[in-house]
């Protein structure tokens, strides 16, 4: 019989690695094209680090869920509405993507980046009652959320004629 908790760390990192696939997908033909013409701020990354920070973030999100999926805590409910959470910021995550390269709307993208900035603190303080291990992991998480955040907002004040409604 095939361990439980083999099953919970292949299905953890299949779904955050399928997240950070498809989002690979919107992204990296246009990085080249699109998202090189835009202005950008002097802080940030080349994509020689950035694209592989992406997929080290992707596997501790892998283990950040793993974690609270594997916790014995005794309050089902509170590990449920963590695995929401945390389901919820990765369709998030997803939809930032699609926005920002997708669409080419790096506003709007900055208004997604707002809502998943809310619920990955939600989510972080969920899990600190449901694992903390799984907070620790989450830690990185927010401070690229952030670094992103704010990046999304220097793009968007420094390239005033891009549209604000795509399309």
């Amino acid at each position: 019989m095939v361990d439980n908790k083999f099953v919970k760390l292949v299905l953890s990192f299949g779904i955050c690695l399928l997240v950070g696939y498809f989002n690979s997908l919107y992204a990296l033909p246009l990085i080249p094209s699109w998202f090189a013409s835009l202005k950008k701020p002097n802080f940030f990354l080349p994509d020689s680090i950035f694209v592989p920070a992406g997929w080290v973030v992707y596997l501790l999100l892998g283990l950040t869920l793993y974690f609270i999926w594997k916790s014995d805590t005794t309050e089902h409910h509170e590990k449920h509405v963590c695995i929401f959470l945390f389901i919820f910021g990765l369709i998030l995550n997803c939809v930032w993507v699609y926005t920002f390269f997708g669409l080419r709307s790096p506003f709007f993208g900055l208004m997604i980046m707002v809502f998943l900035f809310a619920i990955l603190m939600a989510t972080m303080y969920q899990t600190v009652r449901v694992s903390f291990g799984a907070t620790m992991f989450l830690l990185p998480y927010l401070i690229v959320t952030f670094a992103v955040a704010y990046t999304n907002y220097r793009i968007v004040i420094m390239n005033p004629s891009i549209p604000f409604f795509p399309i």
